[in-house]
């Protein structure tokens, strides 16, 4: 899954904004955009930020990887 589609998802399932999301990361909504778009991929730091994220919320993406390819 690439990096935009996982930030798409996590806005998806958590029924959050762009800038809600930016802020709980400590960046700019138009980041958030950017990485939606395709534009920019984060920096190591803030991928590792977004991870964090994602693990505090219990969203495992090897998991839900697996579930579409497996159920696909």
């Amino acid at each position: 899954m690439e990096f935009k589609d996982k930030v798409k998802a996590v806005r998806k399932k958590l029924l959050i904004t762009q800038e809600q999301l930016a802020n709980e990361i400590g960046c700019t909504r138009q980041t958030i955009n950017r990485w939606e778009n395709g534009k920019k991929l984060p920096s190591l730091i803030v991928e590792s930020k977004f991870d964090k994220f994602c693990e505090k919320k219990n969203i495992n993406f090897k998991e839900e990887d697996c579930k579409m390819k497996c159920n696909g």
